[in-house]
């Protein structure tokens, strides 16, 4: 491994480092990425001619353009701006947990191929080829996970665009590993159905703070990489020195443990006084927070709020959740269960239109301006008002 260049990135603050490495040794430092994150695992299947055509070329001696890495394990700039250059070859080599691939995920896959192959036939002589050959990568030192985004969205512009939702759920995997304050996520691999009110679906957790992100509670992947730059920077205004994905998981925490200490004896009875066409939305309260479309509404809400400036930042949510009046809500459920039922029987995409009528719940109980300020009952009535207007 040996260090050809250093430049400092002013716009994402942190230090770009142009490295030359044997396959040798990228083939064992990928692997290593891959296996410690499981979200870098993903393949892209219609370039399978494209892949294979890279093969040859790569046997062939070809040079293939630089893969980009990130490492972000630093507090600050001029920690990372005083690193000589053996120091930073210790760090890649001795802290591959903490890098991830932001550009050249398929190239690695294709060498990672390639090498195995050679293996399995037992072809030394171009295995010892291929494996002395020279690459190079580009590493990003002590850049924080916003730039970790913003260049994620530059690089990743070709045939193969990598979502936003893809995008936090690299950021954010060392969280299924680490649970924050007691809360725990669960992955769709593990098959586990949510039991209590801290375990939440990683990917729902994930499509939430994007609809937070995008200011939008469509869980739709948007490719546009003008209008995620835009977001990110807005976002990045919100980003000093905290870990808004932390901050948005514990505050939207705080309003299910809230809700359900208020609200635990409250249940759905086939006898109340709104008949409905189907299932209700939940029967208890604890699987209210639970669902993706509340958290999705519940990240777009916020989002606009904050743009509208009627809130300062997520942590002023977090100082009005135990205002909350919540006197009627047991009475005034079965009225949101059935604005859910009459969404369910007109709406052409049911999910969607739940996932508004959330966001427009939450805007009203969150917004200092309106009628339903911190009252949820009203904000129920108000919020189904809202999405009437907006579809009829």
């Amino acid at each position: 491994m040996e260090i050809i260049n250093k430049i400092y990135d002013k716009r994402i603050k942190a230090l770009n480092c142009l490295i030359e490495i044997d396959i040798k040794d990228y083939y064992d430092l990928s692997t290593k990425i891959l296996d410690l994150n499981p979200f870098q695992r993903r393949r892209v299947k219609s370039s399978s001619t494209v892949y294979s055509l890279l093969k040859s070329d790569i046997l062939e001696g070809c040079v293939i353009p630089p893969i980009v890495l990130a490492h972000s394990n630093f507090k600050d700039d001029s920690e990372v701006l005083k690193l000589e250059d053996e120091k930073i070859k210790e760090l890649i080599d001795g802290e591959k947990d903490k890098l991830i691939i932001l550009d050249g995920l398929q190239r690695t896959y294709t060498i990672k191929d390639l090498v195995e192959e050679l293996k399995s036939k037992q072809d030394n002589n171009s295995l010892d080829s291929v494996l002395n050959q020279k690459i190079r990568i580009e590493v990003y030192l002590g850049i924080d996970k916003i730039g970790i985004l913003y260049r994620m969205l530059t690089l990743n512009t070709g045939q193969t665009p990598m979502s936003i939702r893809h995008q936090i759920e690299i950021l954010y995997s060392d969280y299924l590993n680490n649970p924050i304050q007691g809360i725990t996520f669960i992955t769709e691999t593990e098959e586990k159905r949510i039991q209590n009110i801290n375990e939440y679906n990683f990917k729902d957790i994930v499509e939430g703070f994007n609809s937070y992100l995008e200011r939008d509670y469509l869980t739709i992947d948007r490719f546009d990489i003008l209008d995620n730059i835009k977001s990110l920077e807005k976002l990045s205004k919100e980003n000093q020195s905290k870990d808004l994905f932390l901050e948005f998981v514990k505050v939207y925490h705080e309003l299910t443990t809230y809700f359900n200490k208020e609200m635990s004896t409250w249940e759905f009875r086939e006898n109340d006084e709104r008949k409905l066409s189907g299932q209700p939305f939940i029967k208890k309260i604890d699987k209210f927070f639970s669902k993706s479309q509340v958290m999705t509404g519940f990240g777009s809400a916020l989002g606009k709020l904050i743009d509208l400036k009627l809130i300062k930042d997520i942590s002023d949510v977090s100082d009005l959740i135990e205002e909350i009046n919540l006197d009627k809500a047991e009475e005034n459920i079965p009225e949101m269960l059935y604005h859910l039922d009459v969404i369910r029987v007109s709406a052409k995409k049911i999910g969607n239109d739940q996932r508004m009528y959330f966001h427009f719940l939450f805007r009203e109980l969150f917004d200092k301006k309106g009628d339903a300020y911190l009252d949820f009952s009203k904000s129920i009535d108000e919020a189904f008002i809202s999405y009437q207007r907006k579809t009829q």
